[in-house]
């Protein structure tokens, strides 16, 4: 776990675990479905909430090698054990399009 850990600091993407997971380490291969909650903030003073899948009581689905809109969901998730909540903090160059493909 550390390697990835690692991985995403070098990618520019800073993680903080907010709570454990549990279970080993999952490999998420290519067909992988995961369904998970977020919460998308702004990385400022204020931290304004720009979206928030428990406001419509539907949790994300993401499936892996989809090619989805962002691709740092996919490498995110990489980084995570089944039930863990963590916060990541990513460079604009991983985000720019979220306005778009939030929508």
């Amino acid at each position: 776990m550390a390697d990835k850990i690692a991985q995403l600091r070098a990618d520019g993407i800073q993680k903080r675990l907010v709570q454990e997971g549990r279970g080993p380490a999952l490999d998420y291969q290519d067909g992988t479905k995961v369904t998970f909650h977020y919460r998308t903030m702004l990385c400022s003073s204020d931290q304004k909430v720009l979206d928030d899948s428990r406001t419509r009581d539907k949790p994300m689905e993401l499936i892996f090698g989809k090619k989805f809109k962002l691709p740092v969901w996919e490498t995110i998730l990489h980084s995570m054990q089944e039930g863990e909540v963590a916060e990541f903090l990513c460079d604009t160059k991983h985000v720019v399009f979220y306005p778009m493909v939030s929508k």
